[in-house]
């Protein structure tokens, strides 16, 4: 309970923050700094695959994480393998993306993108 009090809290004040942080990294307790290198906010960039992978693991990784899903894994598809940038699809401060939804039905074998 107290868990998910705090995540409220957290979420509710990054409402008047243009970069929302995603309610799974809150429940980690990350912060911007954790990610962003440049020492003042105003420098932030925009970040590459490497910096989720700092944290996530090499792409490999999550694509044996996923292992299950055969053909349909998203993480090391018969069209990219493993090569996908994670922006592609996941986006920290905006909604994410399912590229597979372009072209495939996913519903019944992929939940909701984080």
């Amino acid at each position: 309970m107290q868990k998910l009090l705090m995540i409220l809290i957290l979420s509710i004040f990054a409402l008047g923050n243009e970069f929302v942080i995603k309610p799974h990294h809150i429940e980690v307790k990350l912060k911007c700094t954790d990610c962003h290198k440049e020492a003042n906010e105003k420098d932030y960039k925009a970040l590459d695959s490497n910096s989720c992978l700092s944290c996530h693991g090499s792409k490999e990784k999550l694509a044996k994480r996923l292992d299950f899903l055969k053909g349909k894994n998203p993480h090391n598809s018969i069209h990219d393998n493993a090569n996908l940038n994670c922006y592609t699809c996941h986006n920290e401060h905006k909604p994410s993306f399912n590229m597979c939804n372009t072209c495939h039905n996913t519903k019944t074998w992929m939940r909701e993108i984080k």
